[in-house]
């Protein structure tokens, strides 16, 4: 897919999102986004991508979930974001930062189950 078409459905998809008015909806959207825009930052509209193989080094993963870069290396040495060594750094596919992205948007659940008192 051209960049440029990508770059012009994302702003469509906020647009869209932003026209629902639903605030969790608009948020997610919106992460979404921002991860997408911030894989294809320096990237000619003309250039031919796959969103499956897009990546990005772990400093704009961090940016994007704003999370310091060291926490975002402890989540893939932990094996919580799946990530490929490069050099002396990671590089995380845009599609794994999803579950992230989307368990902040996720109703809280109970962390633990209620203590039984007798």
């Amino acid at each position: 897919m051209k960049v440029g078409v990508l770059r012009r459905r994302l702003a469509a998809a906020l647009g869209a999102a932003m026209r629902n008015r639903e605030a969790d909806a608009i948020a997610l959207v919106a992460d979404r986004t921002k991860a997408t825009a911030v894989a294809l930052a320096g990237v000619a509209d003309d250039a031919e991508v796959e969103l499956a193989t897009l990546e990005m080094p772990t400093r704009a993963v961090a940016s994007v979930l704003g999370y310091h870069p060291e926490h975002v290396r402890r989540l893939i040495r932990g094996g919580r974001l799946p990530a490929r060594r490069v050099g002396g750094d990671y590089r995380v596919r845009v599609d794994d930062l999803w579950p992230l992205i989307d368990a902040r948007h996720d109703a809280p659940g109970r962390r633990r189950p209620p203590s039984a008192r007798s």
